[in-house]
């Protein structure tokens, strides 16, 4: 849902305003769009066992590159962030 700052009355210009702790300006938008957790996150044993597996997902996709050359992983990770940043929404 998108609403434009200068339309907001000042109750809800000023509920907004402290949500985000800034001062909000005329020209700007707000697109505002509410999503479930799916899940609580673990806790406890079940949290240290979720982070182990994943250090060891990690590990494991380390050894897939272990004989890979710095430059190439380098060019890898640069063409990686280059299309996060610059893909369409």
């Amino acid at each position: 849902m998108l609403h434009l700052v200068k339309d907001l009355s000042p109750e809800q210009r000023l509920a907004i305003e402290s949500l985000i702790g800034r001062r909000l300006q005329d020209d700007e938008g707000l697109f505002i769009q509410t999503s479930r957790i799916l899940k609580e996150a673990p806790a406890g044993e079940e949290r240290v066992r979720a982070y182990d597996q994943y250090l060891g997902h990690l590990d494991m996709l380390a050894g897939r590159a272990k004989d890979m050359p710095d430059t190439d992983l380098d060019a890898i990770i640069d063409e990686a962030c280059y299309h996060a940043r610059h893909s369409p929404s």
